[in-house]
């Protein structure tokens, strides 16, 4: 068997077929060529197959590792005229637009990002820890279904801490399908406000029937004004976390607190008591 077809086995690349190859050191350069002669415009459905020239330099993208060495695939790309975003070089399928890995190999990496960090899915493929995040953002907007926001009814809407010094996501799940159909910066009432107004089509909020939330205010308010004939439904917290929460938090300035026989607020009262609900049941006293 050729080296070549050997290689068209295990590539499998879509609409390209391996030319040559050459092995040194700890790389592997595969030389393709296109297998369809019409060209495709990488930002629109126009083709042709009239050619404006040649590109002088090859293209070369990052595959995944071939025998424990980094493989490189090289094309010598042709280059069309579009009505519309003039000449530029034609489109590859195995390789999104702007990117210099294929699709195999992006999608590897933001598999591995889905499931430990940055600097260990970097680490793993050899790539530098930015490059993360660019490859995130590229399958994101390429795999992402603009149909996700369609047919919601039950969804949810909780923050997540995602780097130090109070760094928060606020992220939208669909309670029918269980997974994450949008995202933004921040837990304020402006990041859900972005979610019914920007990212939900036209109608889409008036069809929510449950929404369910912690008992923060912001999330609330914004759903009451945004999508009225939901429900709220908000998460249950545990007894204990409540009142420590409960507990820790001041009346507000000109509200009237009832007085404590001793002399104390009620409030400040209770802020000394919730050190009960830290001690284990056999450590505490009347006292």
């Amino acid at each position: 068997m050729r080296a070549s077809t050997l290689l068209n086995r295990l590539l499998c690349l879509p609409k390209a077929t391996v030319r040559d190859v050459d092995i040194a050191d700890d790389r592997v350069r595969v030389w393709v060529r296109p297998q369809r002669r019409r060209m495709q415009c990488p930002h629109c459905d126009y083709s042709t197959l009239h050619r404006y020239d040649t590109r002088e330099v090859d293209s070369s993208w990052r595959h995944l590792d071939l025998g424990g060495r980094v493989c490189v695939l090289t094309m010598r790309r042709r280059r069309l005229r579009c009505p519309e975003h003039g000449v530029l070089v034609e489109a590859v399928d195995f390789a999104r637009l702007g990117s210099g890995f294929t699709r195999d190999f992006e999608d590897l990496v933001v598999w591995l990002a889905t499931k430990t960090d940055k600097t260990t899915a970097a680490t793993f493929c050899r790539i530098v820890w930015r490059t993360v995040g660019a490859m995130c953002s590229r399958v994101a907007a390429d795999k992402l279904d603009p149909g996700r926001f369609a047919g919601l009814v039950n969804i949810g809407v909780d923050e997540i801490s995602w780097r130090k010094h109070h760094k928060y996501l606020t992220l939208a799940s669909d309670h029918e399908t269980g997974t994450i159909v949008w995202g933004t910066e921040g837990k304020n009432a402006a990041a859900p406000d972005e979610l019914f107004t920007v990212a939900l089509p036209d109608g889409a909020a008036a069809q929510i029937e449950a929404v369910s939330m912690d008992l923060g205010h912001a999330y609330a308010k914004s759903v009451r004004a945004h999508a009225p004939a939901g429900d709220d439904l908000f998460r249950p917290v545990p007894r204990h976390q409540a009142g420590h929460r409960c507990s820790r938090r001041r009346a507000p300035a000109g509200v009237a607190v009832r007085p404590h026989p001793v002399g104390q607020t009620y409030c400040e009262n209770l802020s000394g008591s919730r050190w009960a609900l830290l001690k284990n049941p056999e450590n505490r006293t009347s006292t």
